[in-house]
């Protein structure tokens, strides 16, 4: 490892700027690092495209459960317990709780909300296009995941906004635009026990446990009528599992999607030729949308606990290790692919690790977000000329978990 030192702690680093030189000099330096940790005993940073599938493919080996899933920090096993949704169990036990609701994700099921979606992206256009300066992220990027997400969770389009509020706390809370002073504080003792131990989480739930009660009641065609009457194991989901599945779903299927338009078109403002071309030959769109989720992940990492001794690179890793493995970096591994910096809409890079490829918990909703991305961009580039920056650095999220923007202020030239 020589004497790289690097600090993916530092959640300043990543509201600066997306460090890939960082991760350029440990994929060509130290591909398995060890990373202190202040207060901690340390982890392994992975950040080669074929070490980063091989680890979410051997859940044998590289434990959800163990540990948990989206968190550096060791937690005690009750409050992991208490905290833990089903994208934190291991399989056998992981696929029980995702087959309560995945058949809603399939891409024929996704297939049925097009024409609403097209509708829904054409209003929002119809709404911010004619004042030719707007932010995209408050105007589009944010309204259109949420309401996706509610259409299909059957929530009141009333609830949304406050909806989106919260699960920015509860995901971004290294935010101080999100959270306050809390974001330099870490997790308080009070909350440790609630969903991702948010001082606003009991806030989010409960308008949840509403919903839940209702669809007991009176189910509907949606997704939270399967996850209020589903079972698993013989039995209905109790309090903490339904908190935890209702948070889950709230800050998964927004803030990612969220992100991935919101960065996909600060990269095309930033390259008008690709904008161009993408305006142009509209057989490129299938192609745009793969490399515009590989060149811009919404997540940089997610944490595996080693079951067991094992090597990877020459490196020796212990048994109860934590191995971070960052899909961000992956989709940039210039091994896998050549000229990783350049945006190509032409390279179809199916294969790419935004959504977890390769492993039992590659992302359920990998279908809706997709589809997302495709109407809206067949939308914007149908409707917009030309789009540019009306702000040169838009101001990012100051995490190392979420990738993305608070704001995007652009000017828009309408066709």
């Amino acid at each position: 490892m020589g004497t790289l030192t690097v600090d993916l702690l530092d959640h300043d680093l990543f509201a600066d700027h997306e460090p890939w030189e960082v991760f350029e000099a440990l994929q060509r330096d130290a591909p398995v690092y060890f990373h202190d940790e202040a207060g901690g005993r340390g982890f392994w940073v992975i950040t080669k495209f074929d070490d980063v599938r091989a680890v979410l493919k051997d859940y044998g080996a590289f434990s959800s459960e163990v540990g948990g899933a989206a968190m550096i920090e060791d937690l005690p096993e009750d409050v992991l317990a208490a905290r833990r949704n089903f994208l934190e169990f291991d399989p056998p036990k992981h696929g029980r709780y995702r087959r309560l609701f995945s058949a809603a994700f399939t891409p024929p099921a996704v297939a049925r909300y097009e024409e609403w979606l097209r509708a829904l992206v054409r209003a929002r256009l119809d709404a911010a296009l004619p004042r030719g300066e707007f932010d995209l992220v408050a105007e589009l990027a944010a309204p259109v995941p949420i309401r996706v997400l509610g259409h299909i969770l059957g929530l009141p389009e009333e609830e949304l906004p406050h909806l989106i509020e919260l699960g920015d706390r509860l995901l971004v809370d290294t935010e101080p635009d999100y959270v306050g002073e809390l974001a330099y504080a870490g997790e308080q003792d009070a909350y440790r026990y609630k969903p991702f131990g948010s001082p606003w989480a009991e806030e989010l739930c409960a308008m949840g446990r509403a919903h839940y009660a209702e669809r007991r009641e009176c189910p509907r065609d949606d997704v939270l009528s399967l996850i209020a009457n589903g079972t698993v194991d013989g039995r209905p989901l109790d309090k903490n599992e339904l908190d935890n599945m209702f948070a889950l779903m709230v800050v998964a299927g927004n803030e990612t999607t969220r992100q991935a338009i919101a960065l996909s078109t600060l990269a095309l403002a930033q390259r008008p030729e690709a904008y161009r071309r993408l305006r142009e030959e509209r057989t490129l769109l299938p192609s745009a949308v793969e490399e515009l989720l590989r060149f811009c992940p919404p997540v940089w990492f997610f944490r595996r606990t080693a079951t067991a001794a094992c090597e990877m690179r020459g490196v020796q890793i212990a048994a109860g290790d934590k191995v971070t493995v960052w899909f961000a970096a992956g989709n940039r591994d210039a091994e896998h692919y050549p000229d990783p910096h350049r945006l190509d809409l032409e390279r179809n890079p199916t294969d790419h690790l935004t959504f977890g490829l390769g492993g039992p918990h590659v992302c359920l909703g990998q279908h809706l977000a997709r589809l997302e991305l495709r109407v809206y961009l067949e939308e914007f580039t149908e409707r917009v000329a030309s789009v540019t920056l009306a702000d040169p650095a838009p101001p990012r999220l100051r995490s190392n978990f979420s990738n993305g923007l608070k704001r995007l202020p652009v000017a828009v030239t309408p066709a």
